[in-house]
């Protein structure tokens, strides 16, 4: 059976204009990398609010780079359409090494949501390195019947449609973990978009909503002092950091296996020296407790790897979300 949540079909008002109008074709040939790269400030950008674990990822990036390459790297979240509309900023942009993309899992599921985008989602993009990786989280309020996944799948079933779920937007990787959860487990639910950042988790506590698909970033002390309850994670294996939540995968959906993925970028044709360079940098910071620490508290592990597997990895997470949308009959969005 299959079926879309109430909400997927919203899609945010003249998407497609505003996305062609920010974008402009990038940089046919390849550019040699300046010779004293950098010799100015250079900004990262993301395509989510502040506050949330792809802004503070970016900004625990951007202080290593910064102390690294001597000049400042400034984060600018570009928020909207599933992060799309950051991803086009940085498609449309010089590959100079002056821009650079913290890019987050949700941007493999964009071809398949979208209908159209300015932008090729692995082509466009030259991988640096992948930088962390988690598990999406399905949260509960205490108050909320739901201390289990069987728990919710009993009462999705008995009241089809009418039990609210919020996620950090349409086409987010927390929104697909949850659309692709329902078709697999036979179940509907209504979707609540919320615009990323704690905004979801803000109204979880409040008793919005009942249940939330999010990343564990900012939950555990929640978690800790009874205010909210983890039901399951969304990857194969249960999360290192919260040993005690079960998965979906051991519990009622045999191999299910979705992850919140980040990873450096730039745009098409970025200068391989500048992208051997920044791979060092991060490399070598995914080492440092100063670096592991943090992302830690934000419900993430460190993913080292080389440049050329995290383009690999970037196409075959490409392949595989737009395979997996139009399987489960996710109409387009505008």
């Amino acid at each position: 059976m299959s079926f879309v949540p109430a909400g997927i079909r919203m899609a945010a008002p003249g998407l497609a204009a505003l996305l062609v109008a920010t974008v402009a074709a990038p940089a046919a040939a390849q550019r040699a990398a300046e010779p004293q790269w950098p010799s100015k400030s250079i900004r990262m950008v993301h395509g989510f609010t502040s506050g949330g674990a792809v802004d503070l990822l970016a900004r625990l990036m951007a202080q290593q780079l910064t102390q690294s390459l001597g000049q400042q790297v400034l984060v600018d979240g570009r928020p909207g359409a599933g992060g799309t509309i950051g991803a086009a900023t940085v498609a449309r942009s010089a590959p100079d090494g002056y821009t650079l993309f913290l890019m987050a899992s949700g941007h493999a599921t964009a071809p398949g949501l979208y209908r159209t985008l300015p932008y090729d989602a692995a082509r466009d993009f030259t991988m640096v390195a992948m930088v962390a990786s988690s598990p999406f989280v399905i949260l509960a309020n205490p108050s909320a019947p739901v201390r289990t996944v069987q728990d919710l799948i009993a009462r999705a079933k008995a009241e089809p449609g009418r039990i609210n779920y919020g996620t950090g937007g349409i086409g987010s990787g927390m929104h697909l973990a949850a659309v692709l959860f329902q078709t697999r487990a036979g179940v509907q639910l209504n979707h609540v978009p919320y615009k990323g950042g704690t905004a979801g988790p803000t109204a979880l506590l409040a008793g919005e909503i009942p249940v939330l698909f999010t990343t564990p970033g900012g939950s555990t002390q929640f978690i800790k002092d009874g205010r909210l309850r983890a039901v399951a994670v969304t990857t194969q294996k249960r999360f290192s950091l919260w040993p005690d939540v079960p998965t979906l995968a051991e519990t009622v959906l045999p191999g299910f296996d979705v992850q919140a993925w980040y990873a450096l970028a730039g745009p098409r044709n970025l200068p391989p020296p500048v992208v051997t360079r920044l791979h060092g940098i991060v490399d070598a910071a995914l080492g440092k407790a100063e670096v592991r620490d943090p992302m830690f508290s934000l419900g993430a592990e460190p993913r080292p790897g080389s440049t050329k597997e995290a383009q690999a990895f970037l196409a075959a997470e490409v392949e595989r979300w737009t395979r997996i949308v139009r399987a489960e009959g996710i109409p387009p969005q505008d």
